[in-house]
């Protein structure tokens, strides 16, 4: 909230609308859980992290299966997968089925093709 700004001081702070998505459904174990993988990711060009890992999911048939997701990209054995540096910086790996992309050691994307 920007003090300076008179329209933030009366509006209550909001809530990530994408972080409700990624969080629904799930057991107060499984959000812990969500809540640790996902620092291991970085929200890239996305407004917020919660956002990020949502659409990833959902363009990667994750759709409602969030903690299967950021399970699935933390559990990715870089050993024996191709590395291609790409235009933006990211590293790419692929093996398999399966690709990660990270930048500076985070995850920014998970998929299968």
């Amino acid at each position: 909230m920007n003090p300076n700004n008179q329209d933030d001081i009366n509006q209550p702070e909001k809530t990530d609308p994408y972080e409700q998505r990624l969080f629904e459904g799930y057991t107060d174990s499984e959000t812990a859980e969500i809540k640790s993988l996902m620092e291991k990711w970085d929200k890239a060009t996305y407004p917020t992290l919660a956002n990020s890992i949502v659409d990833h999911a959902d363009r990667h048939g994750f759709t409602g299966d969030y903690l299967k997701y950021l399970r699935k990209a933390s559990n990715f054995n870089k050993k024996g997968a191709r590395k291609k540096l790409l235009p933006n910086g990211a590293l790419r790996w692929n093996k398999g089925i399966e690709f990660l992309i990270e930048r500076d050691g985070k995850i920014i994307s998970y998929g299968e093709n």
